[in-house]
């Protein structure tokens, strides 16, 4: 078993023949929208959305606007789904689980070995979060828009833009307008404060997807230690990545 809230449970299927496993999470579902949701039914979700002071019902409400979440993904192009895998592969091996940081910490003050600095450092990195999956694919997806949607290119390409971007995070800046207008009301308010990484969720302009993690110092700092690799060694922008050179 893994992580539980109110509203999901998150475990793992162990095959013991093959030692391999499957992850899964369920989660509670409230279909408010019906299969083909008019415009007005959307706009009052977005307001319910944006006015609710209760988090669990405000999870639950959002959690009806997640297959349209998932058909913004899945309508990407199948070498830009290829780059999405990269890069969610690359966020969940580049950095150090909680709980190994936990074992480290509890190591080093057992053995007596750490300083005032050294605990503030790891007390916060014991309650950091990292950008979700969701806001890597959305902001790889906004990647590929700027090179003019290329149906194919290099994936090495495709990273080392990403990355670039990353290291400059409190540049990213990003709204579709696909699901709401530009002079809806919710957009507008939420336009005014939002602060920097700002990426809005293309089917909820209520939520930054950005806000969601506080490590954008560490996620900037794994990204420039990436593009230092020998597998970007030499490496130079081609078109139609060379927007990345002013990054």
């Amino acid at each position: 078993m893994g992580r539980r809230t109110r509203l999901s449970l998150r475990f793992s299927f162990l095959c013991t023949e093959s030692l391999h496993s499957h992850s899964f999470e369920i989660m509670a579902y409230y279909d408010v929208l019906g299969p083909t949701p008019s415009t007005d039914l959307k706009h009052h979700l977005y307001r319910k959305l944006y006015l609710c002071k209760d988090s669990d019902e405000a999870q639950l409400c959002a959690l009806a606007l997640l297959p349209y979440q998932v058909d913004f993904v899945k309508a990407s192009v199948v070498r830009l789904k290829e780059l999405i895998r990269l890069m969610i592969h690359w966020l969940q091996t580049s950095f150090a689980s909680p709980t190994e940081e936990n074992n480290i910490y509890r190591s080093a003050r057992r053995n007596l070995s750490i300083n005032v600095a050294e605990k503030s450092f790891y007390d916060l990195k014991r309650f950091r979060r990292l950008p979700s999956s969701y806001s890597l694919e959305l902001l790889t997806i906004y990647i590929w828009e700027q090179a003019e949607k290329p149906l194919s290119f290099s994936l090495l390409q495709g990273m080392r833009a990403v990355f670039k971007l990353l290291i400059q995070y409190a540049d990213i800046d990003v709204v579709w307008h696909r699901h709401y207008h530009r002079k809806f009301p919710i957009f507008v308010k939420v336009n005014q404060k939002r602060t920097r990484p700002f990426i809005l969720d293309p089917v909820n302009p209520t939520v930054n997807v950005c806000d969601t993690c506080n490590a954008w110092d560490e996620v900037a700092h794994v990204a420039k230690l990436s593009l230092r690799k020998p597998l970007f060694s030499g490496v130079r922008a081609e078109p139609p990545w060379l927007f990345t050179d002013a990054w």
